[in-house]
């Protein structure tokens, strides 16, 4: 499989569009993804030049799931992008969009994620093959041991899914056990100590993380057995935990998926769900369900939301198209720009797979990187946000 980087030239489509652009459109298909949708309304739709880079592996599957529970993920170091694939990390030079792919560590081992302390990198594995999930490494990736400590092994199906590193302190780790619940390590994984009994979310959809800006704040979210949306928060560093559910706004058959919060106001959060945006204006104490979309066009499942790492009130959200991922699948992306209360939809990547899911959403300078099953795409902000200031805008007839 190949990776797939996309750079993008927005262009804007409407039903009467002159045939000189739908010339222009023609001669760049070979290089762009079309929007997904089967009709051109009134509204912005947005095409982006992308680059197939050959693998550098011919059997790595890149962010494909390898089975329900995998996720990989993936990190900005730098001008480095690092990706976490079935056979392992690779990095790509982000200064240079034609440069290859190389292998950085862990070869042939599918990853879900990683966290770096200098040279040492604690990876965390998908399969439970030995029951071995946590793997460490001293020399960036290139030899390592075994560190995943008993508690996590020897159940049937006991299976650790997500991985996350203090904003701060390197040292201090969480993880998340499909079974057994939230733990902390504050020495890089050499000991744990159990935060929670269970976490929130179906493995597909549910996240843990701290608080940019108050790491004491910590949170599960995602969606219970009966498929209500959740949000557990503790406040004092996982002493005591605050269950958020659908008695807050939620609205049912939902999930809650990762949380951003506001650069310069940390007590404004927001977060994706099944076609609608949650906000809290409070630290996480009250929640809403700010905008709910029935219509097809903006029902994607919203898993990743970031602000704009230059202009606080912009944000962005990624997700997958489809309620159920089998309707004109592709990947979409929205912009804000008054910090999360308003969306609209700025960009379609048109999908050939049945599903698509988007794994991870990064930021590098004036790109947002998009870490989906199909490959890894770049896209401009600026562009994103031209276009969502036109959709935002009012027509003629209603000035």
């Amino acid at each position: 499989m190949a990776f797939a980087f996309s750079k993008g030239s927005t262009t804007i489509i409407k039903k009467n569009t002159m045939k000189l652009w739908r010339i222009a459109f023609l001669m760049l298909a070979a290089l762009s993804f079309a929007s997904c949708s089967s009709e051109e309304k009134e509204k912005p739709i947005t095409t982006v030049s992308s680059q197939l880079l050959p693998s550098p592996d011919p059997g790595l599957s890149g962010g494909e799931r390898q089975g329900g529970l995998s996720r990989p993920r993936m990190h900005v170091e730098g001008d480095t992008l690092y990706i976490c694939t079935s056979q392992g990390l690779y990095a790509k030079n982000l200064t240079d969009d034609n440069g290859m792919w190389q292998q950085a560590g862990f070869n042939g081992i599918p990853l879900h994620d990683y966290t770096r302390r200098g040279s040492d990198i604690l990876a965390l594995r998908y399969n439970n093959e030995g029951n071995s999930f946590l793997l460490l490494s001293h020399d960036d990736g290139q030899t390592y041991e075994d560190v995943t400590p008993d508690i996590f092994r020897n159940e049937e199906h006991e299976q650790l899914v997500s991985l996350v590193q203090h904003p701060t302190d390197p040292n201090t780790l969480l993880v998340a056990s499909l079974y057994k619940g939230v733990f902390r390590s504050i020495n890089y994984g050499q000991t744990w100590e159990q935060l929670t009994e269970y976490v929130y979310g179906n493995p597909a959809a549910y996240f843990i993380g701290f608080h940019s800006a108050k790491p004491n704040i910590i949170y599960n979210s995602g969606e219970d057995m009966f498929l209500q949306g959740h949000i557990n928060i503790t406040y004092d560093g996982g002493q005591i935990w605050n269950d958020h559910g659908d008695s807050l706004g939620f609205p049912g058959d939902n999930c809650v998926h990762q949380i951003a919060f506001h650069p310069t106001n940390p007590d404004h959060w927001i977060a994706g769900g099944e076609g609608c945006v949650f906000l809290s204006d409070d630290n996480g104490q009250t929640w809403k369900c700010q905008n709910y979309w029935n219509d097809e066009a903006r029902s994607a499942y919203w898993y990743f939301t970031a602000f704009d790492d230059e202009h606080p009130d912009t944000a962005y959200m990624a997700g997958c198209m489809g309620r159920h991922g089998l309707k004109n699948a592709c990947i979409k992306i929205m912009c804000s720009t008054d910090g999360g209360r308003s969306w609209y939809e700025s960009h379609e990547i048109e999908s050939m797979r049945e599903t698509d899911r988007v794994t991870d959403l990064q930021q590098y300078h004036d790109r947002l990187l998009i870490y989906a099953e199909s490959g890894v795409y770049t896209v401009s902000k600026a562009e994103l946000i031209v276009q969502s200031t036109a959709a935002s805008a009012p027509s003629p007839q209603t000035r």
